[in-house]
């Protein structure tokens, strides 16, 4: 279809609703109502060239999509939504869509455990109302009670290390750090033991939070934070979730 210039407007009139998670009382910021027109960007969406190459869907287990178009509009929306000014991480920052089935999937073991991301992420929900399941989840991680992972090691990390007597090996360099992260978060026999997402949790990871999926919902949350789909094997096997995705920072990137 052809991309209108009001594809992307925003609603004037979208609900906003600011909670505190967790331990950490984590910023989680939801947006409904969030575009005018979501029924034309959904089916901008639908009608997109999706691919599952490793070079763009990375470690996601699905499919992405993008087209180029000025977003300046939007991430200053997301800003003022979080409340402070957010940057792209990628200039020209292109709008991102990406789509999960459950049918012949298969997760590996990264994908069956919460993950993070490089600062603050935003999503907005795309499916309408009748293939609307789920959500994304945030996350406890029980071994160590830690709920988000600073981008460098802060006191809180430092303090962990200390009772565990770990090695300040681990925190001199960027890999040390994020071996630490691999060993003693991530690891893989941490994940869901079946092929399936973490959802509820397991004995190491426990649900705090679960930004329900609704149909044009934005959701705003610190990518640092342990989180994950929230979908269950019998969900999504004849639709695909449908959402658009931002990365952004707090910082301006060079």
């Amino acid at each position: 279809m052809p991309l209108s210039p009001d594809t992307f407007t925003i609603n004037p009139h979208c609900r906003v609703s600011v909670n505190h998670v967790g331990l950490g009382q984590h910023k989680v910021v939801l947006v409904d109502d969030f575009y005018q027109y979501p029924d034309t960007v959904l089916q901008l969406a639908l009608e997109l060239p999706y691919t599952d190459q490793f070079e763009i869907v990375g470690n996601f287990p699905g499919v992405r999509a993008s087209v180029n178009v000025n977003t300046d509009h939007i991430v200053q929306a997301i800003s003022d939504f979080w409340g402070m000014r957010l940057y792209s991480f990628f200039h020209p920052q292109p709008v991102v869509f990406q789509g999960i089935t459950t049918q012949h999937y298969r997760l590996n073991i990264g994908q069956r455990q919460p993950h993070i991301d490089q600062d603050i992420t935003a999503m907005v929900y795309l499916n309408p109302a009748e293939s609307c399941m789920g959500g994304t989840g945030l996350y406890r991680h029980l071994p160590t009670a830690l709920e988000r992972v600073p981008p460098a090691p802060d006191h809180t990390i430092r303090d962990l290390a200390e009772r565990l007597e770990l090695s300040d090996d681990f925190f001199n360099s960027a890999e040390g750090y994020d071996h630490f992260q691999n060993s003693m978060i991530f690891n893989p026999l941490f994940a869901k033991r079946e092929n399936a997402y973490i959802n509820d949790g397991n004995a190491y990871w426990q649900l705090i939070f679960l930004m329900q999926m609704h149909p044009n919902r934005l959701v705003i949350f610190d990518g640092r934070c342990f989180h994950s789909q929230h979908i269950q094997s019998d969900q999504y096997t004849h639709a695909f979730r449908v959402n658009q995705v931002f990365y952004l920072s707090q910082h301006p990137r060079p």
